[in-house]
Formats: C-alpha cells, structure tokens, sequence
C-alpha cells in the first residue's frame, strides 16, 4: 500500500470517527434533555398522588367534623 493511499485512508477514517463522535455527542445530550423531563414528570406525578392522599384525609376529617357538629347540635 503506498503512503498517499494510507495517508487518504487514515484521513477517511479519521473524518468517520469525528463524525461518529459528532453524532454521539448529539444523542448524549438528547438523552439527557429526555432523563431530565421524565425525572421531572416522576417528581410531578409522586406530587400528585401525595396531593390527592392529603386532599382525601382533608375531606374525611373535615366530614367527621360535620358529623360530630351535627349530634352536638
């Protein structure tokens, strides 16, 4: 093999390796733009379900306290 065609073959190689790296980079930070939605997405939901269990409790202690005020009545 003749240096002028390692040469061109070593350059080739090299651009597809940038290139491959390029490309990685790219798909690294997509995914971590995606890791950093769903933990928030989990964070929101977790929130939800928390609002919902305290809300629920709210609604039957305030219910018992109607209860209780009616029989004192």
């Amino acid at each position: 093999m003749s240096v002028s065609t390692q040469l061109e073959e070593l350059q080739k190689r090299k651009v597809e390796l940038e290139n491959e790296l390029r490309s990685f980079d790219e798909k690294e930070k997509t995914t971590g733009i995606d890791v950093r939605i769903l933990e928030e997405k989990l964070a929101v939901q977790e929130l939800e379900e928390k609002v919902k269990a305290k809300r629920a409790a709210l609604e039957r202690l305030e219910s018992r306290k109607r209860d209780l005020e009616k029989r004192i009545k």
